[in-house]
């Protein structure tokens, strides 16, 4: 099992409320797809469902907001799905990218700077620190063959997710409303806040398979969409 070095741990601490603070409500873009996902799901058959306060704080409504093939296509394709599967087969690469760092150059790895993918497939470094430091970082992140392979693979999966959030009409409420495209994914999902969000000590069910928080993906990643994307196809 791995073990979160203290950077990584500070980092949780910074960019999101852990998953056991029940007073925190999901993020209004996974509203829709939670309810969907709690009315098709016999939660309780499923204690990860049944005790997860997340998704029991939302107000269940009768209202169909998918037909049931749309909403499983998305469904398994950004919210548990292919896309949190590439994530969480990265982050025991980027795990242990960061515990080197952290024994390298341990100010580094406590610096607010993220990373992210360009269009071109390579690992792109953002944030409020020097030139220097990231051209540094991209070169060492970039060598993590792993990393770079599974990096590689999250616009086609993302792209496709959102198209069918979009459906025939071009309109969607949740994550489907924002703007993101390949070209734009890199200044819009910082790949390191979404691994140091999902990044937990369980690793006993399949929810936290892989030292990953499935449910704290889809919070962090509504959360980024929210902050910096733009909403252009809502209805």
């Amino acid at each position: 099992m791995k073990i979160g070095n203290p950077a990584i741990n500070q980092a949780q601490l910074n960019t999101t409320t852990q998953v056991s603070d029940s007073k925190k409500p999901i993020s209004d873009e996974l509203n829709i797809a939670a309810q969907q996902q709690h009315a098709q799901s016999d939660m309780n058959d499923d204690p990860a469902l049944v005790n997860n306060q997340n998704l029991h704080d939302i107000e269940i409504t009768s209202v169909s907001v998918y037909e049931p093939e749309r909403f499983a296509k998305v469904s398994q394709t950004l919210y548990f799905g292919e896309l949190p599967s590439l994530f969480r087969d990265m982050q025991s690469h980027y795990q242990d990218f960061m515990s080197e760092l952290q024994k390298s150059d341990p100010e580094l790895a406590k610096l607010e700077w993220g990373f992210s993918v360009d269009e071109g497939g390579q690992l792109v470094v953002s944030g409020p620190i020097s030139d220097e430091n990231k051209a540094f970082l991209e070169e060492k992140l970039n060598e993590n063959t792993e990393l770079v392979q599974l990096a590689k693979q999250i616009p086609d999966v993302m792209m496709k997710g959102l198209a069918y959030d979009r459906g025939a009409d071009g309109k969607a409420n949740a994550w489907g409303k924002y703007d993101v495209n390949t070209e734009n994914l890199k200044d819009i999902l910082d790949f390191r806040e979404v691994l140091d969000s999902t990044y937990t000590e369980q690793d006993d069910i399949s929810y936290f398979k892989g030292n990953f928080n499935t449910f704290e993906f889809a919070e962090n990643v509504a959360s980024q969409l929210k902050r910096k994307a733009e909403v252009k196809f809502s209805y």
